[in-house]
């Protein structure tokens, strides 16, 4: 089975690229977006763009004519693990296989690209609620303080953007303290010689403006009213701890802050992520950076897929 896989930045245009060679090459797509997963965030996360026809199915969407795996797999509130993603993505590439088209992941969590295509060690370590009720009363410090206690070397492996992130460390403890014997995954990989990785990439003042950009369209079109809608669903904690648009939006509507100060302290947040991503390049192997702030970029990444796909 080949896999096409795009990884790159917050408004890189990943979706929309992947969208279109999924027209030229007769293929359906898995998000590989940790924050997309739940229903009800759609103009946080950026699902797809405000033009697009969508079709909402039960188990994926239709955007302008294209399946799309990966939306809406879990409610707000709940806690959607990276293992959950690796099974859900398994089953996704099977049943994409089975009817002869070609699975594109498309995604900016670079955490869940790494995992699919090496694997995880610890898929079979259960959530332990009652430690993670405690764990997460404490701050992001506290909890890369005590994950180091714990374990040293599993800390000092975290990148930037996992050692901030409540979530990862919460697991990474819940991991790190258990004292089960971590069986071998029985959820494949994918091996080099079935997958193309394409990046997208370009300078970051470039990004930064195309970010600020779609911020302010979300906004016009309703993005507060859907944080304000999520505030009756599902604690301010959790939509705190899931960051950007819904932790300073939530902030804003509690009164902590003005809107204006809100959507600065977002832009910022927005500007840091883009750069935490570009780092995530590191990370993976075998990739294939194309800047989309060159002219001629999308002409040369089509006729490296067409190659890799005709081989």
């Amino acid at each position: 089975m080949k896999v096409l896989i795009i990884y790159g930045p917050t408004v890189s245009g990943k979706t929309d690229l992947a969208l279109q060679l999924a027209r030229k090459f007769q293929g359906e797509l898995i998000s590989a977006d940790s924050r997309q997963v739940y229903k009800r965030l759609d103009i946080g996360t950026g699902k797809v763009g405000f033009d697009s026809k969508v079709e909402k199915h039960r188990n994926y969407w239709t955007v302008d004519g294209v399946k799309i795996y990966g939306f809406d797999l879990a409610n707000p509130g709940r806690q959607f693990t990276a293992a959950d993603f690796i099974k859900f993505a398994s089953t996704s590439l099977i049943r994409i296989d089975a009817v002869n088209k070609l699975p594109i992941i498309v995604g900016g969590t670079g955490f869940y690209i790494k995992a699919l295509i090496d694997g995880i060690d610890t898929l079979g370590i259960p959530q332990d609620e009652k430690l993670r009720k405690k764990l997460e009363k404490l701050s992001t410090l506290d909890l890369y303080q005590k994950l180091l206690k714990l374990e040293q070397s599993r800390a000092k492996k975290m990148n930037r953007s996992d050692s901030q992130n409540p979530r990862r460390l919460i697991r990474a403890i819940e991991v790190a303290s258990s004292k089960l014997t971590i069986p071998p995954s029985h959820y494949p990989t994918i091996p080099p010689s079935n997958r193309l990785l394409i990046s997208l990439t370009a300078p970051n003042d470039f990004l930064y403006k195309r970010a600020d950009r779609w911020l302010d369209i979300r906004l016009k079109k309703g993005m507060i009213e859907e944080v304000k809608n999520l505030r009756s669903r599902v604690s301010d904690s959790w939509l705190i701890n899931l960051g950007l648009e819904y932790r300073w939006l939530t902030k804003y509507l509690k009164g902590e802050l003005t809107k204006s100060n809100a959507i600065d302290r977002l832009k910022g947040d927005i500007h840091s992520l883009i750069r935490r991503q570009k780092t995530y390049f590191n990370q993976l192997e075998k990739i294939n950076l194309f800047d989309i702030s060159n002219e001629g970029w999308r002409k040369q990444l089509e006729k490296k897929v067409h190659t890799w796909y005709n081989q």
